[in-house]
């Protein structure tokens, strides 16, 4: 879902498409963002939402590759589970080619 949103809004890096999921999203975000230390939620959002290679964000965060990946994948993860809870249609559009 977050790549197929067109244009990018500058205060989340979310981007709005036709049905307004952004808000949605955002507000997803703001539910989930403090369950996650800081470098685990950088490490998603730099590989996810920015589309940053793993190998750089790893180097810059100082973890390893394997924990970019696990970082991203429980924040996605648990991403799904609330974008469910918030709208289902939501279960079935993929994030950053993420399946949710």
């Amino acid at each position: 879902m977050l790549q197929a949103l067109p244009e990018r809004l500058p205060e989340s890096g979310i981007a709005d498409d036709a049905n307004g999921h952004a808000d949605l999203i955002r507000r997803a975000l703001e539910l989930v963002r403090p369950e996650f230390a800081d470098h685990t939620w950088q490490a998603c959002m730099q590989t996810a939402v920015e589309g940053r290679r793993p190998a750089d964000v790893a180097a810059d965060l100082e973890m390893t590759v394997g924990a970019v990946y696990v970082a991203r994948s429980r924040v996605l993860k648990r991403l799904r589970v609330e974008l469910a809870g918030l709208e289902p249609e939501f279960r079935l559009i993929p994030l950053r080619g993420v399946d949710l």
